[in-house]
């Protein structure tokens, strides 16, 4: 059921750590023929090659649904093996859970955002004769620019319907890059409830 979705999503590494004002929904897309109405338990599956991360980040989120009203499972919780997870393993751990939906995150890719502060300073030209005088008029345009870097991760979030093979909902975020997931997670998850009950599909 959820294969062409897996051969998508499997070479992905859930790394989406944002503060929960720093996380943007840069575009939705809901299935114009879903007429299922809200997701009331869903699996929340986090692709990552470390352990760690992902059930961090499958801890975090479902807490945050569950807040909400909505039931959630973390995978590993039923599928704790690491690494990629077959697709048989995934359908059974979805109708083992007995959750009508399956969402799932992974990471489309890193960006840093340079900003450089400060202004040109006037031309020294022409504010001395000679040399020196070249020079000292230099200093008073003295310029050294701060440069600041800000990393961010792009994601993608897909809802599926269990039992469905096309999704039914997904949305690519922007976040900043922090190290501690949990924290990240709180205002990634913040972020795409809003978006999902904006929809109706929770």
């Amino acid at each position: 059921m959820l294969r062409s979705a897996l051969l998508f999503f499997v070479p992905a590494l859930v790394a989406v750590l944002s503060a929960c004002a720093s996380t943007s929904i840069e575009n939705t897309w809901k299935d114009p023929q879903y007429s299922g109405g809200p997701i009331s338990k869903v699996l929340v599956v986090g692709i990552s090659t470390q352990a760690s991360v992902r059930r961090a980040f499958e801890d975090t989120f479902g807490q945050a649904l569950t807040q909400q009203g909505v039931q959630a499972v973390a995978s590993y919780t039923l599928i704790p093996q690491d690494g990629q997870i077959p697709e048989e393993t995934l359908q059974k751990a979805a109708v083992q859970a007995g959750v009508d939906g399956v969402l799932i995150t992974r990471l489309v890719a890193r960006k840093t955002d340079v900003y450089v502060s400060g202004s040109l300073p006037p031309p020294a030209f022409g504010m001395g004769r000679g040399y020196y005088g070249y020079y000292t008029g230099a200093w008073v345009g003295y310029y050294e620019p701060t440069v600041q870097t800000t990393d961010y991760v792009l994601a993608e979030t897909t809802l599926f319907r269990t039992g469905a093979p096309e999704p039914v909902w997904s949305a690519t975020s922007r976040s900043l890059e922090l190290a501690d997931v949990r924290k990240a997670t709180e205002g990634f998850a913040k972020a795409m409830i809003a978006a999902l009950k904006k929809e109706g599909l929770i």
